[in-house]
């Protein structure tokens, strides 16, 4: 047995490429600026957004703050008028500084007006003629 010589073909690729080498290098770099690109508008944006959430909240205490003075001064002035409105203090003020008396039974007139105002009863009859088929039935349902 005489060992013969054979001759192997193998495609073997060498250990490095010289061309391919540059052109990832490019990309990569270009990848790798417009991630940064990204990041750093992605994180302005959420800067911006905070800062806007933060004028809002300033805005709305401000806006709490006012309403909650506005609210004192109401509840200072129902107090006022309905110290104003007393007929007690009403009377004192008609008779010691304005110098009214009570009026003496020969003094005091009334007046027969009749059974109907007539106001109250233009406003019933204006009610009435506004008033379509389906809004008296309607109406009538809701009484």
């Amino acid at each position: 047995m005489v060992l013969e010589k054979r001759n192997y073909d193998y495609d073997l690729k060498p250990y490095y490429e010289e061309n391919k080498s540059k052109k990832p290098r490019k990309n990569k770099k270009l990848k790798n600026l417009m991630l940064i690109v990204f990041v750093g508008f992605l994180s302005f944006t959420v800067l911006f957004r905070y800062a806007l959430i933060y004028q809002k909240s300033v805005a709305l205490s401000n806006m709490e703050a006012k309403v909650s003075e506005i609210e004192k001064l109401n509840q200072q002035l129902e107090v006022k008028i309905a110290s104003m409105t007393d007929l007690q203090r009403i009377e004192d003020i008609a008779k010691n500084q304005l110098g009214m008396v009570e009026p003496e039974n020969g003094q005091i007139v009334y007046m027969s007006i009749g059974k109907t105002n007539e106001v109250a009863q233009k406003k019933t009859d204006d009610n009435n003629k506004n008033k379509t088929f389906f809004g008296r039935i309607l109406g009538l349902l809701v009484r």
